[in-house]
């Protein structure tokens, strides 16, 4: 085995090339990138062999890793791609979904057959029933899944692709309620998790996605080809933990009950002397005066009263005057101007 800039060289000869990629390399690069693709590092090997142009015959996402296949010839590449769906017969990826808090349980296995569509900023999404729009221009796309490890409130995961959408896995399984770690596009909260124990550079620094095997048969010898490299060690200890967000609502809880509990029995004094006290809370001050001073109950002219615990009743006021009688006062009109007064003279 090769390795050149941390990318291992799992199968070469003159067709082909089968490599393991690290997460945060991207498969090919893009117009403005100066980075070193995995293309571009393969390209380097290959510029003492004479002009050997690398292509890719598909993808992975810059923070995936696993194992991947570049075509090494122009006829090679055309020969995978044509005939990708009757070459290719397994592609196993491992991934750490998280649990979302309304969600079930992730069954033992299943098959996610939901089209996937694409918006404007290239996210794909699971269209609505009543979206016929989003519906009509997505895409056909098939997740099988199987629980490897369940754990507290992350599992490990095992899927194997039926299609090869962008980004199937991860729409998919964000979709049911079980988003990729690390995955911040479509959901996951476990990078902007702080505080994280004994694991947080595991969380924060990568998407908990790996392709596993890749399985397929040699377009030009017609042999049978299968690698497969395993997860990182990262993934296993994600899923032993407990994710931070629930520890620290439950300390929220602890502390507000906590709060409560002192509350009603510390120095402040009983509930039965407390409902004798005006309410700080009641008097409540409009947002446009906050911060202004309170004089004598009055807050430039509004009269603000403490509440005592009782809803106030609004007084009735009595002999109001009647005043349909009122005849309107009559008197000048302000748009009414006084003759020879105007300072407009025509013609200047």
């Amino acid at each position: 085995m090769k390795n050149a800039h941390s990318l291992e060289v799992l199968f070469e000869d003159q067709w082909i090339i089968v490599v393991n990629k690290p997460s945060g390399m991207l498969s090919v690069g893009f117009p403005g990138f100066h980075g070193k693709s995995a293309q571009d590092v393969l390209s380097d090997m290959k510029k003492s062999k004479g002009k050997v142009r690398i292509a890719a015959v598909h993808r992975l996402d810059r923070d995936t890793s696993g194992v991947m296949m570049f075509a090494c010839t122009a006829e090679a590449k055309e020969r995978i791609m044509n005939d990708w769906q009757e070459i290719v017969s397994e592609r196993i990826y491992r991934c750490v979904c998280e649990r979302d808090v309304d969600s079930a349980l992730l069954p033992d296995s299943g098959t996610i057959d939901a089209p996937i569509a694409y918006n404007r900023a290239d996210v794909g999404y699971v269209p609505k029933s009543s979206d016929r729009k989003a519906l009509k221009d997505a895409e056909k796309a098939v997740t099988h899944f199987k629980l490897i490890e369940r754990g507290k409130d992350f599992d490990l995961v095992e899927c194997e692709l039926e299609t090869g959408r962008k980004n199937q896995i991860r729409v998919h399984m964000a979709h049911i309620g079980h988003p990729v770690a690390g995955d911040d596009v479509y959901g996951s909260i476990a990078k902007r998790a702080a505080g994280m124990p004994h694991g947080k550079q595991a969380l924060t620094d990568r998407l908990a996605l790996h392709a596993r095997v890749l399985a397929f048969t040699h377009p030009f010898t017609n042999e049978p080809k299968r690698f497969e490299t395993p997860e990182p060690t990262s993934f296993i200890k994600l899923v032993s933990i407990k994710k931070p967000v629930a520890a620290k609502a439950a300390a929220g809880k602890s502390a507000t009950g906590k709060a409560g509990a002192e509350g009603t029995t510390g120095k402040a004094g009983t509930a039965a002397d407390r409902s004798s006290e005006p309410s700080a809370e009641a008097i409540k001050i409009p947002r446009r005066q906050r911060g202004r001073q309170v004089k004598d109950g009055t807050v430039y002219g509004m009269e603000v009263k403490p509440s005592y615990g009782e809803r106030p009743v609004r007084e009735r006021k009595e002999n109001i005057e009647d005043l349909t009688d009122l005849k309107p006062v009559p008197g000048k009109s302000r748009t009414k101007q006084i003759k020879g007064s105007s300072r407009f003279i025509p013609g200047k």
